[in-house]
């Protein structure tokens, strides 16, 4: 089919995402991608509740606009906004929801699907796709997924949204494909200004509305500590341990003008996916730890961290302000500021597993699982603008599988190389270890046995004691359990993306999903004790809305393809385990 592509293209609050969701919901088939769970859920909320008003569709009268979301919308003014604070049921358009971790489904008959990147239909055909965050295209771990969409999303009209970088990779690709091209530029809807001088080292200089950017997460809670003794203000936090919904939370105690909470304290997780009422932000330093080194920042990620800064219609004087804690960082930020966007050059493709199949078959049978990873890059035929995916973090995560999977399917290892862990953390390594030692012994992987690998039970029962009883722990009580319930929650996302992929051996994922909200529950509860902050009326309001609020649905779990798949595999683990027990007795 020759498609229609339509790029909208900016900088952080251009609006660029806007006039996208109203041609989604005007569509009669159609889906959303974006790069994380959280997007694709609130785009999935809206719109089942009707708060998008389709293209084509006058506004009503008497409403407030949606100024929570955390696409790059235009902040509207007037009585007449195109996305609502309240939903109408004329404005309702049924759609179901699918991550890594779940599949919800709100009616069998929705003709539109909110989902993250990776779980875009490809067999379909649609009459609007709108793919989020399009300069993902060129990361090294997840870029794929935007290249397969671009290339295999088979809507009539796909809208990708992102910045002007992405521009001469996509019209590359395009060549090929025989699609049209429209490129839409915006503006950003308010200045951003780089203030003249910085904060000479002087954290009582912090005011309201400030994001002091930080890249590590000690120093995130050490710098809230330093903050709220020196200004008295009250500081929430983000970053990229913390689940996505606790992040969101943080996100809006910070923007409810009434919740005390009038600074933010975050890493580089504000640079996508969170709405913030930010004034102005303050870089701490301009270098982050990638997990072995040092490195600088790079402008692209300077620009989206700093044009967070200043969102169109959130304060009363237009525009945001940038600066640095220290006056050594201050000329450096000006410069990356002042540059220009950086093109890109290539899309990332990984290799598909019937590929992989294929060079396991050429290989020595006692070749390392990083050989069989490496070699795709290095001998495959791939034609400009693609470059075959090689994995980040390779050594931690081929030693792991070499020791703890090499006897596994190829299909597992697969699996396990693509699952969302941390390969440098050895609390997820652990509980990885214990996750195959199970697969690979009983074929159904208990949750309880998973979770009893650390004491996360213990704790998260703990941490439920204290809050129906009001007891607020000591700081370094508070600080261990915070760190184990951040565990907690990576591993039961893990379960469910596991449970997702082979349902049969990760069977408990009802559990899992009930154990989440409970760790979801209880962080939520530990961040506000750590600012001494306890659940005042307001807040259980707030609470109680938002359940009311809740969407109906049900879990759909395997398409009837995937659960063929998964019966003959079930009967292959059978005869293996079958084959192993006659063996056993035979010793005996």
């Amino acid at each position: 089919m020759r498609r229609k592509i339509i790029m909208h293209v900016g900088p952080t609050n251009s609006g660029k995402t806007h006039m996208a969701l109203r041609a989604l919901a005007a569509a009669q088939s159609g889906l959303y991608a974006g790069p994380l769970r959280l997007l694709a859920h609130e785009i999935w909320e809206r719109l089942n509740k009707g708060q998008i008003v389709p293209l084509g569709m006058s506004p009503e009268e008497e409403a407030e606009p949606d100024t929570s979301i955390n696409s790059d919308i235009v902040q509207e003014t007037g009585a007449r906004p195109t996305l609502r604070k309240q939903g109408n049921t004329k404005y309702i358009r049924q759609c179901n929801l699918r991550t890594g971790e779940e599949f919800r489904v709100v009616s069998d008959s929705a003709s539109l699907l909110s989902c993250t990147v990776e779980m875009a239909a490809l067999d379909t055909q649609l009459d609007v796709a709108v793919v989020d965050e399009i300069q993902m295209i060129a990361d090294p771990a997840r870029g794929s997924a935007w290249t397969m969409a671009v290339l295999g999303i088979a809507a009539r009209e796909l809208h990708l949204c992102g910045e002007e970088a992405a521009v001469p990779v996509v019209e590359q690709i395009l060549k090929h494909t025989g699609d049209e091209l429209v490129v839409n530029r915006y503006e950003r809807l308010t200045p951003l200004v780089v203030q003249s001088e910085s904060l000479r080292g002087d954290l009582s200089r912090i005011q309201k509305g400030d994001c002091l950017v930080t890249f590590s997460r000690n120093n995130i809670f050490a710098l809230k500590k330093r903050v709220e003794e020196s200004t008295g203000l009250l500081c929430a936090v983000a970053y990229g341990k913390l689940p996505p919904e606790i992040r969101s939370e943080q996100a809006a105690l910070f923007n409810d003008p009434k919740s005390g909470y009038d600074v933010i304290v975050a890493s580089d997780a504000i640079g996508m996916g969170l709405n913030l009422k930010i004034k102005r932000v303050v870089f701490e330093v301009l270098n982050k730890f990638d997990g072995y080194v040092e490195r600088s920042l790079s402008v692209s990620q300077i620009k989206q961290i700093a044009g967070r800064a200043g969102r169109y219609g959130l304060h009363g004087d237009p525009g945001g302000f940038v600066t640095t804690l220290h006056p050594e960082d201050l000329p450096r930020l000006k410069s990356a500021l002042s540059s220009p966007p950086e093109a890109l050059i290539y899309a990332i493709i990984d290799p598909t597993e019937s590929w992989m199949e294929d060079i396991a078959q050429i290989l020595h049978p006692e070749s390392s699982i990083q050989a069989l990873f490496e070699v795709p890059s290095y001998v495959s035929k791939v034609r400009p603008p693609f470059r075959a995916a090689l994995p980040s973090k390779l050594e931690d995560m081929v030693k792991f599988i070499d020791l703890r999977a090499r006897d596994m399917l190829l299909a597992d290892k697969l699996m396990l190389k693509n699952c969302p862990t941390s390969w440098r953390d050895p609390s997820a390594r652990d509980i990885l270890t214990q996750i195959t030692r199970l697969y690979k012994r009983e074929v159904q992987v208990d949750l309880d046995a998973v979770l009893a690998v650390a004491p996360l039970m213990k704790t998260l029962e703990g941490v439920e004691k204290r809050m129906s009883k009001g007891v607020v722990p000591a700081p370094q009580e508070l600080t261990n359990a915070l760190r184990v319930l951040e565990d907690m929650h990576k591993t039961l996302v893990l379960y469910l993306w596991l449970g997702f992929r082979n349902y049969m051996a990760f069977h408990q994922t009802e559990e899992a999903h009930a154990l989440k909200g409970r760790v979801e529950s209880a962080l939520d509860w530990c961040l506000r004790q750590v600012s001494g902050q306890h659940d005042g009326e307001a807040l259980q309001k707030a609470k109680e809305e938002k359940a009311a609020g809740e969407l109906e649905y049900h879990q759909k779990r395997r398409t009837k393809d995937t659960k063929d798949a998964e019966v003959r595999k079930g009967v292959i683990f059978a005869e293996v385990v079958a084959a192993a027990r006659r063996a056993s007795e035979r010793d005996v």
